[in-house]
This record gives structure tokens, sequence and C-alpha cells, in this order.
């Protein structure tokens, strides 16, 4: 099974849990970023390496839970992706749950990628537009890539605008149908 639907169906199964409660699903995403941020500090090594026994993988997860006061469910997900062997997918998980969680509180995400930080009057301008054309609330995440040359590129969902030099460049190569 392809690593992108298994952690959908965690991430829904995670939401599930949150019986519809906006509080309780908010209160589960502070939880799972919490984890998040450890997993980029070490832990995520920690989960994928064979010296470390599956008791001590578990350990370390319920530890973590009792020093955050985490809700039940978040300690038991995350001891069922340590006993199935997912926790190296708990990213995009996580990135998947705040998705969920974004369509239940009818707000959507957008990630906004450009070479170098966009004035923020630009930020609001993309965001009206955004809201205006999707009828939600957009969270605008705006990321960096120095690897670009110019413009920028818009992801909301699935969909990505490229407004690149290089997304410019390659469909006007494509009208002439030169291959570069």
């Amino acid at each position: 099974m392809n690593a992108d639907l298994i952690a959908s169906r965690y991430a829904r199964a995670l939401m599930r849990t949150a019986g519809g409660d906006v509080r309780t699903a908010q209160r589960l995403a502070r939880e799972c970023a919490l984890v998040n941020d450890h997993f980029r500090r070490g832990l995520g090594e920690l989960m994928a390496n064979p010296a470390f026994s599956h008791a001590e993988r578990r350990a370390v997860l319920a530890r973590l839970g009792d020093e955050h006061q985490f809700l039940e469910p978040t300690r038991r997900f995350l001891l069922l992706l340590a006993d199935r062997a997912r926790m190296p997918l708990f990213p995009e998980i996580f990135r998947l749950f705040r998705a969920e969680l974004d369509r239940l509180m009818g707000r959507i995400t957008v990630s906004v990628i450009s070479s170098h930080p966009l004035p923020s009057d630009l930020i609001a301008d993309y965001r009206r537009k955004i809201e205006e054309h999707y009828g939600h609330s957009a969270l605008i995440r705006q990321e960096v890539d120095p690897q670009l040359i110019g413009g920028v590129l818009i992801r909301v969902g699935n969909k990505l605008v490229d407004g690149t030099m290089d997304g410019s460049i390659r469909r006007f190569c494509d009208r002439l149908n030169l291959h570069l």
C-alpha cells in the first residue's frame, strides 16, 4: 500500500477520535505539533534506529506523553504507530491531520513559495483573492526556496499555481514544442 494512502487513513482515524469536536481536534493538533517538533529534532531517527527495541521506542513515546500531559487519544495513537512500525510516516500524517482540521474549521491552507520573503501587503492581497475565490478563510504559510529564480508558487490543497520564471519558460517552450 502506498505511503500517502496509509498516512491519510491514519490522519482520518486520528480526526475521528476527536468525535467532531473542534476543541478536542485543536488540542490533538497541538500535541501532534509537539511530537512533530521532537520528530525533527531526533525522535524520527530514534524511531527508525534498529538499535532501539520496540519496548524502548514505546517507553520514549509514553514518557513524551507524560511530560506534556497528552490526551489519552494522542497517547494511544502514538503507541499504535509504534506498534505498527508507522512512526516514519508521522510528519505526513500530521500534515494531513492539520488539513482535516482546517476543513473542519472551514479554512484552507495555502503555501506561498518564493525565492525571498514577500512583503506583508502582497501576502494580504494573496489571502484576500484566495478567500474570494474559494469562499473560505485562508491560512497563508509563506515558504522561501532560494532555488526559485523569480515569481511564486501557490499551493492550495492539491492544486498548484506556478507563477515562477521557470514555469513561464517551460510553458512557453511547450507551446513552441521545444524541449529543454
